[in-house]
Parts: structure tokens; C-alpha cells; sequence
């Protein structure tokens, strides 16, 4: 009797879900194959940034793209890639780890600004990229998401680069 009641259940549960099997695969039923992407949230394009008036060397291991409070954080929309040019503060000196920073406000330490977070996965994907004897970050939003970025390189301490930062100097 034990196994005829499992057997019951069962047959009732494939009849009630057989009609799945017969639907058309139709857009409304499967959200209509879209991406996520509207309009032109996902227009990639790069934008550069970093220079004796673009980011910050906060000491001698940290540089920022834009202070945490009080400046416009960078747009980072969909399909957006950054590339952070901090060697005019840091030199040639190579970064082992950035920060990335997301907000949904671009002054997110103000009223009302609604705070930030830490990306991560493709939200802001970081790659380390040596031009000539200086390091570039690029950071991609591979989403088509709309965010604004900040982010903070962190250098070796105690590591001299082969030349200097030109802003340290008072350069432009």
C-alpha cells in the first residue's frame, strides 16, 4: 500500500506538470531573450583617466582615481572601460592590488548619496598592463549596468620606482 501511495504521487505530479512540455518556447514565456540591455546602456567605449590633476597620491603605496567624499566619482556605465594612468603620482612603480569602488550616485558619501560598495566579479574587471616602463589599470564594467567607480592602487612598500612621478615635483 506504502509504495502504491508513492506511485500516486508521482503520476499525479508528471500530470501536473506535463502542459510544460507542450508550451511554445515563446519570448514572453522565456522574458524575450533579452540581454538586460536597453537603449544604449551597452555602447562600449574608453575612457582614460590620470594626470597631476586626475587622481591623487594619497602616500607612498596608495594612489585614488577621486577622493572617497566630497568629488564626482567617474560614470561608469555599461560596457565602459577605464584606464587609470597613475604614474604621473607613482612613476614606474607597478601596483599589486586596486580597489574598485561602486556606487550608484556619483557623490555617494554625501546626503543622500546611498553609500558604496566593493565590486566585484564582472562588475569591474581589473587588468594590470605594463606600457613601456610605466603600469596602467584597466577596469571594465562588463555589465550593462550603470555605476560610478572609484578606485584605490595599492604599491610594494619600500619599492623605489626607476623614475619618479612628475606631479611629486610640482609637474602637470
Amino acid at each position: 500500500m506504502a509504495l502504491e501511495g508513492k506511485r500516486s504521487v508521482f503520476a499525479a505530479t508528471v500530470a501536473a506538470t506535463a502542459w510544460l512540455a507542450v508550451l511554445p518556447a515563446s519570448p514572453a514565456i522565456l522574458g524575450g531573450g533579452a540581454s538586460g540591455c536597453a537603449g544604449d546602456d551597452c555602447d562600449s567605449d574608453t575612457a582614460s583617466w590620470g594626470s597631476c590633476t586626475q587622481g591623487d597620491r594619497l602616500d607612498a603605496t596608495h594612489w585614488e582615481s577621486t577622493p572617497a567624499t566630497s568629488t564626482s566619482w567617474l560614470d561608469f556605465h555599461g560596457e565602459r572601460t577605464w584606464t587609470f594612468d597613475p604614474s604621473p603620482w607613482m612613476g614606474t612603480a607597478k601596483p599589486f592590488d586596486a580597489e574598485v569602488d561602486l556606487a550608484f550616485n556619483p557623490l555617494p558619501n554625501g546626503d543622500g548619496g546611498g553609500g558604496f560598495a566593493q565590486s566585484a566579479g564582472n562588475l569591474a574587471e581589473v587588468t594590470f598592463v605594463q606600457v613601456g616602463d610605466v603600469w596602467k589599470v584597466v577596469v571594465q564594467n562588463d555589465t550593462c549596468a550603470q555605476y560610478y567607480v572609484r578606485v584605490v592602487l595599492t604599491y610594494p612598500d619600500g619599492v623605489t620606482p626607476t623614475r619618479p612621478g612628475a606631479c611629486i615635483d610640482g609637474g602637470t
